[in-house]
């Protein structure tokens, strides 16, 4: 039997509480400003927390209200009592953040703000993306730019595949082609060079692949692009666009090692 999870539920004043510094989303400010203009007092709800101490600091953390709670502060009814169910089985950051992915799994969260908890929460994919790119002198954020990767969606799905062969060879491939690049990294060309690889899995010649790329007249930006044209002809995917595009500039010249269309 699944054991249920201890917590007790009580009323604390808003200003008494703590947004939790590692299980939370960023503010989305558009949200919070709906909530401040339709605030109502009668209908706070019950806002999820954790209580032990963080850096020295022992409070309740808010897991889950923050923008409620937020509004009320903002109004400045700091004094204002709200309910709050305090989860006393969660007693360290990780357990915190595999709190938050649990309490929003129905709820609008970005993919990188879940993916981000799921990090902290140590569960082994979202880990094993983290040094896969750490490896390669890059870091996963909110927004792509030249050495950040923000697709985290795209590599959950290629490192599930096969425990990151395919995203480590996808990756190898695109920095060696077009370095480390925004649109080097950009999600559908990852979704569709990886589905190249994990499809024809040994049979690639890799130095190949890259020469071929990184010739391709301008670029990922343009190979892309032409991705893009190509999906507009046919009502697929365009990482499967991206994928085809991939195969025809590999095959260019070649005799023999052909990749057959996908």
């Amino acid at each position: 039997m699944k054991r249920l999870s201890r917590s007790k539920l009580i009323r604390a004043e808003a200003q008494s509480l703590r947004i939790h510094p590692f299980a939370q989303r960023e503010l989305v400010l558009s949200k919070l400003k709906k909530l401040m203009a339709e605030l109502d007092l009668d209908a706070i709800g019950v806002l999820h927390a954790v209580e032990y101490e963080i850096d020295g600091v022992h409070a309740i953390w808010i897991i889950d209200g923050q923008h409620r709670w937020r509004a009320l502060m903002e109004h400045g009814f700091g004094e204002w009592e709200v309910e709050v169910k305090i989860h006393l089985d969660v007693t360290d950051n990780a357990r915190a953040s595999e709190l938050f992915l649990k309490l929003n799994d129905r709820a609008v969260v970005s993919p990188f703000d879940k993916f981000d908890n799921e990090v902290k929460a140590v569960f082994p994919a979202a880990v094993g993306i983290v040094q896969v790119l750490q490896d390669r002198g890059l870091r996963v954020t909110r927004n792509a730019a030249d050495g950040r990767v923000c697709c985290v969606t795209a590599m959950k799905k290629l490192y599930l595949a096969d425990e990151g062969r395919s995203l480590r060879l996808t990756l190898d491939t695109t920095l060696a082609a077009w370095g480390k690049t925004a649109s080097a990294v950009e999600g559908k060309l990852i979704e569709g060079l990886g589905l190249v690889y994990s499809t024809y899995n040994g049979s690639i010649d890799r130095a190949a692949m890259v020469k071929k790329l990184a010739k391709y007249p301008g670029g990922a930006s343009a190979l892309i692009g032409d991705a893009k044209g190509l999906k507009n002809l046919r009502k697929t995917s365009l990482s499967r666009c991206v994928a085809e595009k991939v195969i025809e500039t590999y095959n260019v010249g070649r005799k023999t090692g052909r990749l057959n269309p996908l």
